[in-house]
């Protein structure tokens, strides 16, 4: 049966077997805080049809998205194999199921298997190049272009038109006014290539909202694409 999340469904039969009688499929709320930066980590998730959000937090309480996990990688993979502990705030972002699993159960079956231990290894690679070119993208592209990246990023994990979205977190993930975010959701609605009512957007022409985007979202996908094939021998 699918587990319904990339890294889970990528293991094979003999690995699956060793995570699954410490997997419980877990109903996580919006906003549920599952981890705060410099606290040891007790569990790994792995999303199925929920988001969660990867924050940097500064001293003032400002915070910024450095990237988001869905169904195609976990959170806490990378932690199994080195220090146990979270580094960064990370909360659900869109409500859903996830598969958690305590972090030692990730350990051990890394460290009986290889196999294991490459498929961790290359979801972080995924996430971390994701990180690397969101940063890029924050710094370097339009907040609309930021914005229209971000849209199809979500809408792929979800397989949903309608993304369930607050202007407070579209904020906090372009790292921008609240103001900043409704002009340019309203312009994108103007177009026809969204429709955004309070808490919600729908995605009406998504070849638009790809001509809208900067290269960062293909680059994201050609990369995890490329991280997450098959070995070559």
């Amino acid at each position: 049966m699918p587990w319904e999340n990339h890294f889970l469904d990528a293991l094979d039969a003999a690995d699956a077997e060793r995570l699954r009688p410490d997997l419980v499929l877990t109903d996580l709320a919006r906003n549920q805080l599952l981890d705060e930066a410099g606290r040891p980590m007790a569990h790994v998730y792995l999303p199925v049809d929920c988001i969660l959000s990867v924050l940097t937090v500064m001293k003032d309480g400002a915070q910024v998205e450095s990237r988001t996990i869905g169904r195609e990688s976990g959170y806490g993979l990378l932690q199994a194999l080195g220090a146990p502990i979270s580094y960064e705030r990370t909360l659900a972002q869109v409500a859903g199921r996830a598969w958690r699993a305590p972090l030692a159960s990730l350990r051990q079956a890394a460290e009986e298997s290889s196999a294991v231990r490459e498929a961790i290894v290359r979801h972080a690679q995924a996430s971390l190049l994701q990180a690397a070119q969101s940063t890029a993208c924050n710094t370097l592209h339009r907040v609309e272009q930021r914005l229209c990246r971000w849209l199809l990023l979500t809408e792929d994990r979800l397989a949903s038109e309608t993304l369930p979205l607050t202007q407070e977190h579209l904020a906090i993930m372009l790292g921008v006014q609240r103001t900043t975010v409704t002009a340019a959701a309203s312009q994108l609605q103007e177009r026809g290539v969204i429709a955004y009512t309070r808490g919600k957007i729908r995605v009406m022409d998504r070849p638009a909202l790809t001509r809208c985007a900067c290269e960062c979202y293909e680059a994201i996908q050609r990369g995890a694409s490329l991280m997450l094939a098959e070995p070559v021998d």
